[in-house]
């Protein structure tokens, strides 16, 4: 899902920007005008929300931790519907 929307927000294929992420290794850092557009677009899509707290601050210091949050919230909202 992050490689996605990170393949749109920079205009290239999925499989270029996952070539990007092995050769530069998965804390490539990301720009942060381009991580909050993604940011938005992972709440609209998937209904959830990042905290504004330390950790998702911390989350746009790479594409790893980035997902990771972004997980964290998805199954944090998953339980709240259960």
């Amino acid at each position: 899902m992050i490689i996605r929307l990170l393949a749109e927000e920079r205009g290239e294929s999925e499989a270029d920007v996952r070539d990007a992420l092995e050769e530069q290794g998965w804390e490539m850092p990301i720009d942060s005008l381009r991580i909050v557009e993604i940011l938005v677009k992972v709440e609209d899509e998937f209904g959830v929300e990042v905290p504004a707290d330390v950790d998702s601050a911390r989350s746009t210091r790479s594409v790893r931790a980035f997902a990771d949050v972004v997980r964290l919230a998805c199954a944090v909202e998953e339980r709240s519907q259960s």
